[in-house]
């Protein structure tokens, strides 16, 4: 069923769309987000006042078939339960610290926690997570911050000895204030069915892992439907770890591509079975030089949502994930 989920662009919520909505993701300026409805569904709403030029838009997220179960924590629908023959799957969307007004240290830690009790609230743990994001506000004076509060929790729940999930780091506000706004997919294998996980590598870098950076580089869902395969946020780090063609977008987005289709590649994928991508640009004056890449490589130009937002590091300037489905 989790290969049945997919994403739409919609410049408004108003457009019809088949099936079940399980999430929704706001992307835009301040006074653009102002007065959407309420969530009534998940949602990550993320605002920046630098956007460059860019609309504001709405990512939604539909199952095809099936029945959505809805996540609420402190008194907000934060997730939906969903499942298909083989697995039994949990999105969360929203997620942020029960004290607003902490500061960031104390704000990280209550995220994670809430996390941890959103899934358990409907009999999953951390330990099923696949996947992970997180948006943290003015997020290059504290990221070093956030991994030490990462790390702890990780260490706290035994995650290092075990699965450690794809993840993105980005640096975005949010409409509710909070330092930062976090998601996850979890999935749970029902008894007896045939439905796994694994954490890939990249064959192009070293495990994030080496440099004390906690996700994987990419997951994989597999079932006899097929496998689907979530890249991590990616960008032009070189197989040691530092930052690749420093003040170069255009080798920075071409090196972040290789390296993302050589993921792929492991898994006999390409870039045409992907279904889902969010471009993170830095600065909006280097949006023509990713859509001169696209046109190069044969690529739509909508083939990724773009956003303008910070990347982990001050001297990254791209930064993508992505979905791919392939089916047996």
């Amino acid at each position: 069923m989790l290969s049945h989920l997919k994403g739409s662009l919609w410049p408004t919520l108003e457009t019809p769309f088949r099936g079940v909505e399980v999430a929704r993701c706001g992307w835009g300026a301040p006074e653009a987000l102002r007065g959407l409805p309420p969530d009534d569904v998940p949602g990550i709403w993320l605002c920046n006042s630098e956007t460059g030029g860019l609309p504001a838009v709405v990512q939604r997220f539909f199952l095809q078939k099936g029945e959505v179960r809805s996540v609420s924590w402190e008194g907000r629908t934060v997730g939906a339960c969903y499942e298909d023959a083989y697995a039994e799957y949990v999105l969360l969307m929203g997620v942020v610290p029960s004290d607003l007004g902490a500061d960031r240290v104390t704000q990280t830690a209550s995220a994670f926690a809430n996390l941890e009790g959103a899934l358990e609230s409907v009999g999953f743990s951390f330990h099923d997570v696949v996947r992970t994001w997180f948006y943290l506000d003015h997020l290059l004076e504290w990221y070093d911050d956030f991994n030490r509060g990462r790390d702890a929790f990780f260490e706290s729940r035994g995650v290092f000895g075990g699965f450690v999930p794809a993840s993105t780091g980005i640096g975005c506000a949010n409409v509710l204030g909070a330092a930062l706004m976090a998601g996850a997919i979890a999935m749970r294998p029902k008894p007896g069915a045939q439905a796994s996980r694994a954490m890939l590598e990249s064959p192009l870098q070293c495990s994030a892992l080496d440099y004390r950076s906690s996700f994987s580089r990419a997951a994989e869902i597999t079932t006899p439907e097929g496998r689907l395969v979530f890249v991590s946020g990616t960008a032009s780090i070189e197989p040691g770890g530092a930052t690749a063609h420093v003040g170069d977008p255009v080798k920075q987005i071409d090196l972040t591509m290789k390296v993302v289709s050589a993921i792929l590649d492991t898994r006999r994928m390409d870039f045409r079975d992907v279904t889902r991508a969010i471009a993170y640009i830095k600065r909006p004056e280097d949006r023509p030089l990713w859509q001169a890449w696209l046109s190069a490589h044969g690529l739509p130009p909508d083939f990724a949502q773009e956003v303008i937002a910070d990347v982990c590091r001050d001297d990254l300037l791209f930064e993508i994930e992505l979905d791919a489905v392939t089916r047996f």
